[in-house]
């Protein structure tokens, strides 16, 4: 049971105006609920059955309009007197500005109590508009393109689309593959290039499509084709833009290249899905660069820039994977793959592209990043016991695998 008395329900609209002996039973079944920083709590047209103040933090809700207003909590004695939405479906979307922690109650319940005691209906206001920091004003937009189905996000390939259909929707085999994905030689020859390489080469070398999907297996061979295709998607026609998308793919198929071999050192992780997530943990970036110019104060601020990329790449990210069906242990790579200092049961693919990150950028001396030995996850994946510590990284260890897995995404 939540920690939250009558002293803090009788504070609520509308529950402030029931009887004190009504306020005692909704105590019974209120809850706490946290969120992160730029999560979303619900969408519009949801209904989870909850009624929800805000305890702590700030939550930013966002109608069809654009229009926005934000509930702001402060703690026990300063919990926003408002629900977020006081019936369902949800008028609006709702989203965390900051981390939050929220006050819940079942809205059946709350119903009851209000019914048995005669109050009137509670109906809240249009949402307002509310202006905040350009940073702030891009994700919003993002987000809110993103619910209105206007936001032009990365599209998958369609040849990542074709190959995950045939393998997860019609069973395919090798042959069948091999016919889908010989309509893109330079794929076919990629494909073939890695069931050669370090990471699956057998005795004898295979020289066409079929057999290097046999070698490869259909769920590397699926993870292979999405990651040397979205190549394509790292590309714009703005020449500055462009220069921007072809740095960030680099560091992104560098990243995958240290995140497959370390995979491949380790139990529990698949090297073709490793490459992957190494090759998405940035992709929110992209449309944040491409809706920048949307806010001149950002597009004439670098600095300004880059901070906002920084804080709402995460979120931009996972709203991409989410909407091209990624597994939630993949949506979460984005999320967490620059939280540090983050702690969690068991090691995932997010610790895992973590870790490279930070082997990525040893060299970089302007680099604002933790030794490896300082994250939590450097325990959780025991890179200790392969004998990679802050004056020996992988790179150094197994630098032709990477710089093979790295010719492979480049086309090299």
């Amino acid at each position: 049971m939540a920690a939250i008395g009558t002293e803090v329900l009788e504070t609520l609209v509308p529950l402030r105006d029931l009887p004190e002996e009504a306020v005692r039973e909704l105590v019974e079944v209120v809850e706490l609920e946290d969120h992160p920083a730029r999560s979303v709590i619900f969408r519009q047209g949801g209904d989870d059955g909850w009624t929800r103040y805000v305890l702590s933090g700030a939550v930013v809700l966002v109608d069809d309009d654009g229009n926005r207003r934000t509930f702001t909590g402060t703690g026990n004695a300063g919990v926003y007197p408002e629900p977020l939405a006081p019936a369902g479906p949800f008028p609006h979307n709702a989203v965390a500005s900051t981390d939050v922690r929220l006050i819940r109650l079942p809205r059946d319940r709350v119903n009851e109590v209000m019914a048995a005691s005669r109050l009137p209906d509670y109906d809240v206001g249009e949402v307002s508009p509310q202006s905040g920091d350009a940073g702030e004003g891009l994700f919003y937009q993002l987000f809110e393109d993103l619910m209105a189905d206007r936001l032009d996000l990365p599209s998958m390939p369609d040849m990542a689309i074709k190959v995950r259909e045939a393998i997860d929707e019609h069973e395919a085999g090798a042959g069948e593959l091999a016919r889908i994905i010989q309509a893109d030689p330079a794929l076919a020859a990629r494909l073939i290039q890695t069931a050669n390489g370090a990471a699956f080469g057998g005795q004898t070398p295979v020289d066409s499509l079929a057999p290097a999907i046999t070698r490869l297996g259909l769920r590397t061979t699926r993870e292979v084709v999405m990651a040397v295709a979205l190549k394509s998607v790292f590309q714009s026609s703005h020449p500055l833009l462009n220069q921007r998308m072809t740095e960030l793919w680099m560091h992104s198929a560098l990243v995958a290249a240290i995140s497959q071999v370390m995979a491949q050192r380790m139990r529990g992780f698949d090297s073709g899905r490793a490459l992957l997530a190494g090759l998405v943990h940035d992709i929110g970036v992209i449309p944040m660069l491409t809706n920048a110019g949307e806010y001149p104060e950002l597009a004439d601020n670098p600095v300004l820039l880059q901070q906002t990329i920084s804080a709402y790449r995460g979120q931009v990210g996972a709203m991409i994977l989410r909407r091209w069906n990624f597994p939630d242990d993949m949506v979460n790579v984005p999320l967490a793959a620059e939280e540090w200092h983050r702690e969690a049961d068991a090691g995932d693919y997010a610790d895992l592209v973590m870790l490279a990150q930070l082997q990525a950028l040893s060299d970089e001396p302007m680099a604002e990043v933790p030794g490896l030995s300082e994250t939590s996850a450097y325990q959780r994946l025991g890179l200790e016991n392969l004998g990679v510590t802050e004056g020996v990284s992988i790179i150094a260890e197994a630098r032709e695998e990477i710089a093979e897995a790295q010719k492979i995404l480049l086309g090299h």
